[in-house]
């Protein structure tokens, strides 16, 4: 998923603020049910846990493209890795552990909702 870098998202140095990184990917992850004309109301994943990983920074007016595979998926959980490249440079790596919820319960992920991010690794 491709995304530009606006000036919204940088600090007075035109460098991408940190908790950016993670706005991107959480974008990318909606976008991705949004095409599949899902629009979570009452239940959705939540995140867990992120490991992340920073080598480069992106700047103002950039096109950056995060990447989204899923390493597993549980019964309630799955396991992705998310990726933000500018071209060919990589510049975040987030493992991610996202956690289904509904009615604020941890509940299994539905079979439409896996066979999308199921889809993911291949």
């Amino acid at each position: 998923m491709q995304f530009r870098v606006y000036y919204e998202d940088t600090d007075a140095g035109g460098v991408v603020y940190h908790t950016k990184y993670l706005a991107f990917c959480e974008r990318a992850r909606s976008e991705l049910f949004f095409q599949n004309n899902i629009y979570f109301q009452e239940d959705g994943f939540v995140v867990r846990d992120v490991q992340a990983t920073f080598y480069l920074p992106a700047r103002l007016g950039d096109l950056i493209d995060v990447h989204t595979k899923v390493d597993a998926i549980k019964k309630s959980i799955a396991h992705i890795t998310q990726d933000i490249y500018k071209q060919d440079q990589l510049l975040f790596h987030a493992q991610i552990k996202l956690v289904f919820l509904k009615n604020w319960q941890i509940t299994p992920i539905p079979l439409e909702y896996t066979k999308i991010l199921e889809a993911l690794g291949d």
